[in-house]
């Protein structure tokens, strides 16, 4: 029995080569997600598939007779680009090497798409928001009253955008009226902090 290719999520047509993957693997995946599938071709049996990556300590064959790979630990596109696998088959003969490319894919920061707040009414007509583009601090411009007799809910769009280029939006509602708990924004001018690096405000 000798190993002479491999298939699955790629191929090869010799026991030994390498394997760039078009499709990347989101940098949010969970543990235990595939992060590729390949089976060796022989004419006999495939005793055994192991697994090494770079970066270390990410992956895992959680079942040794089939060349299923998985994350055993989450990835990051800001760390690493790109896994780099190498898998190897054992049959009778001997066995054969697969080195695998899998790109990392970025993601826009914001781990949710809404987000709602509420205002005290009479806190600051028409009401005008401005996104600080550096801290992402979301505000009243000056000299703008919030008033529910006249609009009592606002919708802002916030792209969030990070080092690399991938963004994604925001939907933040602010409410005007009687607030309570959490979703109250205190302060006369309050501001809402979120974490990027970048931020535009697209629509009001």
């Amino acid at each position: 029995s000798t190993i002479s290719g491999w298939s699955g999520d790629g191929t090869l047509a010799t026991a030994s080569g390498t394997i760039t993957l078009a499709s990347p693997l989101s940098e949010d995946s969970p543990v235990g997600t595939t992060v590729v599938s390949l089976t060796a071709t022989t004419d006999g049996t495939v005793s055994a598939y192991t697994v090494t990556g770079v970066p270390s300590s990410v992956v895992e064959i959680a079942t040794a007779t089939v060349g299923i790979v998985t994350l055993t630990a989450t990835v990051d596109y800001e760390k690493n680009t790109e896994l780099v696998l190498t898998i190897i088959a054992t049959d009778a003969d001997g066995t054969a090497t697969a080195t695998v490319t899998v790109p990392i894919g970025d993601v826009g920061p914001f781990t949710t798409t809404t987000k709602e707040l509420c205002v005290a009414d009479g806190l600051g007509p028409d009401a005008t928001f401005d996104v600080d583009s550096a801290t992402g601090a979301v505000t009243t411009a000056s000299g703008v009253t919030l008033d529910m007799a006249t609009k009592a809910e606002h919708t802002v769009t916030i792209t969030g955008t990070v080092t690399g280029g991938e963004s994604n939006d925001l939907t933040l509602t602010v409410k005007v009226g009687n607030c309570s708990g959490k979703e109250k924004m205190a302060a006369a001018l309050g501001s809402l902090l979120l974490s990027l690096l970048a931020y535009t405000l697209l629509s009001l």
